[in-house]
């Protein structure tokens, strides 16, 4: 076969071409410390580089949304802090009232106090985060979650739910927490069992539930909605008590004994009254005449707390039963405190959890980043020793082969010819 000087001269010509290729291409390599300048360069990293970059992106995401998600839990976990402290002055205020020994003045002073601290507790349950959401409005964030009306009731005007936040790949966590948990649906009296005074007591006894000694009674109770009356009547000298279990409140014109009586007998003063898996304390002397009610499964609100411990600050001292009423009403509200405080305890348990696990995450997060990162650096960066070794070597072989190239070009046959 044979091959043309135009063909001898067109390949070297190729192959000086490719070798000048490599050298620009080592060259690049040793200005940018890549390896991978494009896709073409080396299609199947190029489709891990996109892999890991993607990766990467969601990670970032997901960081950014924790960190969002984590410093809205920490706020509310402070506001829930300051309503503990708030609370714990609250009960100072009740427990200092029930003293029997406070003047009006003193009273006076525990109302304006308590008023104060009601504005308190309405500003920290409205807490909003940098961005203006509500924390304890549930999924309706951006509108005020409580508001006064202009009786002094205070409205919950979010909902039941939860904000919503990925912090990793098929894993969403709540950022805030609903107040209708925390401030609204909170156990009354002892455990979800109150005792209420009533009105036309003429003693000097006041009662509290002391108490559960069956919970599934209790609860089967408080589902159906019973309610019990504790009356007292005179026997002798002493006193009988009565307890009857129905529907309705007690002493009002809709209740309905449908049980009739499940307890009853002689009083004992000091001795607790049990029907219905409860216990019933009776502090002082009743009246023959005298009743209470007790209510399973009742519930009221930390505002409403706070506003009957203002009304009951109020109540009249000049009898012993108008003494007998207000202690009522302190020792209820002072029971209604604890389960208030039971309740933002849990709220701060549940955003703690919650801050954990996000913390958890992210280091988790962070772990898998930095490792993407690498790899995805392992892949692109350059190994500047080895590459300008091969650069070194390169660009030996491109500047020889053009030299052989120069000299082959201007060989001819005539230069060897003599006249």
């Amino acid at each position: 076969m044979r091959i043309s000087t135009n063909e001898f001269l067109l390949g070297s010509v190729n192959d000086l071409l490719a070798q000048q290729q490599n050298v620009n291409l080592l060259n690049r390599e040793i200005a940018t410390g890549e390896t991978m300048l494009d896709a073409s360069s080396d299609p199947g990293g190029a489709g891990q580089v996109i892999g890991l970059a993607n990766q990467i992106g969601t990670l970032s995401y997901d960081t950014a949304n924790g960190q969002a998600a984590a410093q809205m839990l920490q706020t509310g976990v402070s506001a829930l802090q300051q309503v503990t402290t708030l609370l714990d002055q609250l009960r100072q205020t009740a427990t200092a009232a029930a003293n029997g020994t406070t003047t009006p003045g003193d009273r006076q002073s525990y109302i304006s106090s308590a008023q104060t601290l009601a504005q308190q507790l309405v500003q920290l349950a409205n807490t909003q985060n940098a961005n203006g959401s509500y924390l304890f409005a549930g999924t309706h964030s951006n509108a005020q979650a409580f508001t006064t009306q202009s009786n002094g009731q205070v409205v919950f005007n979010g909902d039941a739910g939860t904000n919503q936040v990925q912090i990793a790949p098929s894993l969403d966590i709540g950022s805030t927490i609903s107040g209708q948990n925390v401030f609204m649906n909170v156990q009354a009296g002892t455990q979800g069992v109150a005792v209420s005074a009533s009105g036309g007591n003429t003693g000097s006894a006041y009662a509290l539930a002391q108490g559960i000694t069956n919970i599934s009674q209790v609860t089967a109770a408080s589902l159906a909605g019973t309610q019990y009356d504790i009356t007292f009547s005179a026997a002798g000298p002493g006193l009988e008590f009565q307890v009857t279990s129905g529907h309705g409140a007690p002493g009002s014109p809709g209740y309905i004994a449908t049980e009739g009586v499940v307890a009853s007998g002689s009083y004992t003063p000091g001795t607790a009254l049990s029907f219905g898996g409860v216990q019933v304390q009776v502090t002082g002397t009743p009246a023959a005449g005298d009743s209470f009610a007790v209510q399973p499964g009742a519930s009221t609100n930390v505002f409403q707390t706070v506003q009957d411990l203002i009304s009951a600050l109020n109540l009249p001292r000049n009898t012993p039963a108008e003494s007998a009423q207000a202690q009522q009403a302190l020792q209820n509200i002072l029971t209604n405190l604890t389960g208030a405080q039971t309740s933002v305890l849990s709220a701060q348990a549940t955003l703690g959890t919650s801050l954990a696990e996000i913390q958890s995450v992210q280091n988790q997060t962070s772990t898998q980043g930095a490792n993407a990162s690498t790899a995805m650096s392992n892949l692109q960066s350059a190994n500047l020793p080895q590459v300008l070794a091969n650069y070194s070597e390169s660009l030996t072989a491109l500047q020889a082969a053009q030299l052989a190239f120069a000299k082959v070009q201007n060989l001819s046959l005539f230069q060897d010819l003599t006249p």
